[in-house]
């Protein structure tokens, strides 16, 4: 799927949702272990905007191990309220793409390695590449549901990883909500892959954060390597504003 596609399926999401109910984000970040090493893991559900549809059953997501810090994208769906499956996607190779779920073969024998019993506050299941077998546990540490324009919500701390990083920086959307601005990425951090620390934190007007159809695409790639695009709400199709990366980095020896 395309950025504008993309972008465009949000606004149909938007548009044939009823005027009270103007978001599309349903997301659940927990953190726990996989085995045991431990990992931050986002999911993004579609089951009240898409509901009575195909796509209801949808969901996005993308984790990440704490000692590698390398967001690895998640495309998979609900096989009822409880279980999910998903699928370990390669990242996309430009902006105008999406992750692909590689195929099965050999080499790659189960694309689809993790299964999850998501609870009330918690999930745990079985991460399986057909070799290994590893447990999964999981807490939840916030969530972000904005379908209700009237109660939209956060609790607890949303802390995005994009499916973008750059070479050196994992890329981290904070989501939070005021009075007078309604749920928008109101800050970036941008974490150090190779040695975890945040090296710089990127403050943005309201609005930000909230275009695309998947939360973590709404942070990729600029023309240059030290730059970003975030898109924004507002107007039609939203917008795209770039931003360089290189004055907000704390430089370390």
């Amino acid at each position: 799927m395309s950025k504008q596609t993309s972008r465009f399926c949000a606004l149909m999401l938007l548009l044939f949702s009823s005027a009270a109910h103007a978001g599309w984000y349903e997301i659940q970040n927990y953190v726990g272990t996989i085995g045991t090493a431990p990992i931050h893991l986002s999911l993004q559900t579609y089951r009240y905007i898409n509901h009575g549809e195909k796509s209801e059953w949808r969901v996005d997501g993308s984790y990440y191990y704490d000692a590698h810090r390398v967001p690895i994208p998640l495309q998979g769906h609900l096989q009822d309220d409880e279980h999910m499956v998903l699928c370990e996607a390669i990242p996309p190779s430009s902006n105008s793409e999406s992750p692909v779920v590689p195929a099965i073969s050999a080499g790659h024998p189960t694309p689809c390695p993790l299964t999850l019993n998501i609870g009330t506050d918690s999930a745990n299941g079985e991460w399986n590449d057909g070799k290994n077998a590893l447990p999964i546990f999981l807490h939840q540490v916030g969530r972000l549901n904005d379908t209700d324009d009237a109660k939209p919500s956060i609790t607890g701390l949303i802390a995005i990883p994009m499916w973008y990083h750059t070479p050196t920086h994992m890329l981290l959307g904070v989501y939070q909500m005021t009075e007078d601005c309604p749920v928008s990425m109101r800050h970036l951090q941008l974490i150090n892959i190779a040695t975890g620390r945040i090296d710089g934190d990127m403050a943005f007007d309201c609005q930000a954060g909230m275009v695309m159809t998947a939360i973590y695409q709404n942070v990729s790639r600029g023309s240059k390597t030290e730059q970003i695009t975030v898109g924004y709400d507002g107007g039609k199709m939203g917008h795209d504003e770039v931003f360089d990366i290189r004055p907000h980095l704390t430089q370390k020896k």
